[in-house]
């Protein structure tokens, strides 16, 4: 009976086993593509992940170095000033020469007055400050029209007291218009600090670089307590997130598959356990998926082979897919990790070099042209008499001054010399694989051509020239420091001749 079963259904039931392999070969297959797919979407979202981790970390180093106590302790460095404060309008210190002042509030009587209005702003004062004789001035910054903050700035004139008469009368005045002229150059980049501060934050970083991508959808950063510290999206800011384990998986949110990756990193100095959460758009990935199993149920009514090739085939095109986007966002990511390390390295006013890059380089040449027995030379060119063209033309010709004469001596070099802004009207030059007698001819030439023609700026012509320090590396010389200081000292030689002539750096036994 049963042989005569299976011969009378033999077509059928190897119709129907043949339906079940080619179903289960379809199943698996269709199985084995979403995993492959799942873990590769798993990878790509790790990549971008990091990258974007990075650039955060970048973006909050770049914006650590924006800060008022920079600027002070520049300031403080570089001026013989006795006291240096900056105090919100409540008397708090913001800023100080001396860091232990910071955040407590300023009680001198003489800032007493000036909040009960006894004492005008901007107007100096006698008085007598840890036993030592003053001149001092309470000065404003407003912002958008209102008072934000104020600068108290003294000075020393105790060596005024020993003589008096119509001379020191004459010095100290002058000194009072070298105090305001200061106070007032500084009154911008105080402003314009706060408002960087103000106005660039974690928030808009996160806002920007998602607009600035196709597949991120949501970018936050979210402390132990499942609370969103920052994100892009700014209803989400505060809330705390109604997950039970903040773990990568894909989900739906508002009708849209995505792919939610999370990464444990402190990423900011009071919150070590924040992890950055992202949303991926995954319909590419659903939609690969969903196409894997409609070519499961067609395959299924056709041949095993037939099938096994069109899966095969998907899967492949599948591959490249993931791999084509994987690519795009890597490239994405390092043109904006490339921008951002730009900003990090250039001087934004003359677009050289910027004083810390300059000395990374100095470094690295240093130990290069030692360990390989090459030369190295190093020209320091200051810019004659700056201050006057400040106080002539005023300070946005000054800056103009400072970007011409950069370009010029830009324009001297090779394209394997590095040349960056030091400060203030400085500027270094590296000469790698360079001696002595061709650093003197480069240096010649800056002089030429910067003295040979005078800048223009709105009409005026402003006459500059140079004065510059040469040396290069010798079998004495211990470190970058000492080959840097010698060249800063035959700068002052060059100064002290008359300015406008390269001076190289000369030994004892070379001066005897």
């Amino acid at each position: 009976m049963s042989i005569c079963f299976l011969k009378k259904y033999n077509i059928p039931i190897l119709l129907f086993v043949l339906f079940l392999s080619i179903s289960a070969l379809s199943v698996y297959n269709y199985t084995t593509q979403k995993n492959i797919l799942l873990v590769q979407m798993k990878n790509d979202s790790d990549d971008v992940v990091n990258s974007i981790s990075a650039a955060m970390k970048r973006f909050q180093a770049i914006k650590s170095t924006m800060n008022l106590q920079k600027l002070v302790s520049d300031v403080s460095l570089g001026l013989e000033i006795f006291e240096f404060r900056y105090l919100d309008t409540n008397g708090t210190i913001r800023n100080s020469m001396f860091k232990e002042e910071i955040g407590e509030v300023c009680s001198a009587s003489s800032f007493k007055e000036i909040l009960q209005k006894k004492r005008k702003l901007k107007s100096f004062f006698f008085e007598v400050r840890d036993y030592v004789d003053v001149m001092a001035i309470y000065y404003p910054i407003y912002g958008n029209g209102k008072l934000i903050g104020i600068i108290d700035l003294s000075v020393d004139i105790s060596e005024y007291k020993v003589i008096t008469g119509p001379e020191t009368d004459f010095a100290l005045m002058r000194r009072k218009v070298d105090i305001l002229n200061l106070l007032k150059s500084i009154e911008g980049s105080i402003s314009n600090i706060l408002d960087v501060s103000e106005s660039i934050d974690m928030n808009s970083f996160l806002y920007t670089y998602v607009e600035s991508t196709l597949n991120i959808i949501q970018a936050s950063l979210i402390d132990v307590n499942k609370k969103v510290l920052y994100s892009n999206n700014k209803e989400l800011i505060g809330q705390t997130l109604h997950v039970d384990e903040l773990s990568p998986e894909l989900i739906v949110v508002n009708g849209q598959p995505v792919y939610r990756s999370v990464i444990k990193n402190g990423l900011l100095g009071d919150h070590n356990d924040t992890r950055l959460m992202l949303l991926i758009d995954a319909l590419v990935y659903t939609e690969n998926e969903h196409q894997l199993l409609r070519t499961a149920l067609i395959t299924s009514a056709i041949a095993l082979l037939f099938a096994f090739a069109i899966a095969r085939a998907i899967y492949f095109t599948a591959l490249e897919q993931s791999r084509s986007e994987k690519e795009r966002l890597e490239r994405q990511v390092k043109e904006r990790t490339h921008e951002i390390e730009m900003l990090s390295k250039t001087d934004s006013l003359t677009k050289l070099w910027n004083r810390g890059y300059l000395e990374e380089m100095l470094e690295m040449e240093f130990k290069r042209a030692r360990r390989y027995q090459h030369n190295i030379s190093i020209l320091i060119i200051d810019l004659d008499l700056f201050k006057q063209v400040n106080d002539t033309y005023g300070h946005l010709a000054g800056d103009e001054v400072l970007r011409q004469i950069s370009h010029r001596i830009k324009s001297c070099l090779r394209d394997t010399d590095f040349v960056g802004r030091y400060g203030g009207e400085e500027i270094v030059a590296i000469l790698p694989e360079t001696e002595q007698e061709l650093a003197q001819q480069i240096a010649d030439k800056i002089l030429k051509i910067v003295a040979d023609k005078p800048v223009l700026y709105e009409g005026q012509s402003i006459e500059i020239t140079t004065s510059i320090g040469i040396n290069y590396l010798r079998e004495e010389h211990k470190d970058r420091q000492e080959l840097f200081s010698e060249a800063d000292e035959a700068l002052y030689i060059a100064k002290k001749s008359g300015r406008n002539r390269a001076i190289l750096f000369e030994t004892r036994s070379e001066q005897a």
